[in-house]
């Protein structure tokens, strides 16, 4: 039987669901979680892409984010684009940027909703050497400006690790005042990104203290700044950075993962082992309402905790946070918390009385979200 607190997930509506349409890629990114370049070989055709795409609509998703690999290098992507526009979704369009000079016209008539582009550096250096190839970032560049130019709508996705830590300011510099919606992300040992390259718990703290500041200091017009799912839930001095208030990881609830071949996840950062079922072997409506699928009771135990989490007092509502970042750090006891690192930091054993306050405060607020989000 599903606990209370599954049934209350299950609630939540499926908003967006995140598609990789090809894994073949023309960059050769380090830093990549899917390890693309060569496309798998049972990908998906385009007739069972199309049925994909009714079958998404049919299980109440709003949204569909296309990626890769990269995305435009799949040669029927405009069709699966035109179909998802066809049943009114929101179409997002996850790129490098490096060939998008070629599909802005497509773009227009598709009335896409967004294009994201991957800036990972504020020098051309550090950019092309994390994408690996030379000019990417002038080409990224250009791709932004020309999509301004055309009134499409564009954001942009900065992925930090060791190598372009120090070059966050610069990155803001080449954004501020252009109305671009910027993401931050952090690096995750996954694919083909060595672990030696992710960022310290030190440097992760100032990059949340960095998004903080620049939200507090820049109206979302002039910086429409915003930390990813790995970022900034609980911490006893910062706001919430991202989903306000965090609920616990959304994978396989409001966020799904549809991987090239028609395997199915709650979200393409978790491993093999989350793997829910493939549409060619299932429906998606009867994998999305097995009452067993997207289970956090599945791998969310007590026995499983290990170090701050074990003794946390909000850990049942933050389940350790983004489960990607989890699984690929610690597994549950993720030490990317914000809230793990200022008790390191101060070390008090007794904490002050407003943080109990802000403790009880965080639960009953996440209770009531949980309870009442539609």
């Amino acid at each position: 039987m599903s606990s209370i607190i599954s049934q209350i997930y299950r609630r939540i509506k499926h908003a967006c669901a995140v598609w990789e349409i090809t894994l073949k890629c023309n960059s050769k990114c380090i830093h990549c979680g899917s390890d693309a370049g060569k496309s798998r070989s049972d990908e998906l055709s385009t007739k069972e892409a199309l049925e994909l795409v009714y079958d998404l609509y049919s299980c109440g998703y709003k949204g569909i984010a296309l990626m890769g690999g990269e995305p435009f290098v799949r040669q029927d992507w405009y069709q699966i684009a035109k179909e998802i526009k066809k049943y009114k979704m929101k179409l997002s369009i996850v790129s490098n940027g490096l060939n998008i000079h070629n599909q802005i016209q497509k773009l227009k008539n598709l009335d896409v909703d967004c294009v994201a582009l991957s800036l990972d550096g504020g020098k051309p250096k550090t950019h092309d050497y994390l994408r690996g190839i030379k000019g990417a970032f002038n080409k990224t560049l250009k791709a932004i400006t020309l999509l301004k130019k055309e009134n499409l709508p564009v954001s942009v996705i900065t992925t930090v690790n060791r190598l372009n830590f120090n070059e966050i300011n610069l990155i803001k510099k080449l954004l501020i005042d252009r109305k671009i919606a910027w993401q931050i992300q952090i690096a995750i040992p996954i694919g083909r990104f060595p672990r030696d390259l992710v960022i310290s718990r030190e440097q992760f703290y100032t990059l949340a203290l960095f998004i903080a500041i620049n939200i507090k200091k820049y109206t979302s017009k002039r910086l429409p700044l915003i930390g990813a799912h790995c970022f900034g839930y609980f911490s006893r001095f910062i706001p919430n950075l991202g989903l306000d208030p965090w609920i616990g990881c959304q994978a396989g609830y409001s966020v799904l993962g549809i991987q090239s071949n028609g395997n199915i996840k709650g979200c393409l950062t978790l491993s093999d082992e989350f793997i829910e079922g493939n549409i060619r072997n299932k429906s998606l409506f009867d994998i999305l309402n097995n009452p067993r699928a997207f289970s956090y009771n599945k791998f969310f135990r007590k026995e499983n905790l290990k170090g701050y989490c074990l003794q946390c007092d909000v850990v049942k509502e933050c389940k350790s946070g983004c489960l990607g970042t989890s699984f690929a750090l610690s597994y549950y006891n993720n030490p990317y918390c914000l809230r793990a690192i200022e008790d390191q930091m101060f070390k008090y054993d007794q904490p002050p009385i407003r943080w109990k306050v802000n403790s009880i405060i965080s639960k009953y607020k996440n209770l009531y979200y949980r309870m009442f989000y539609k």
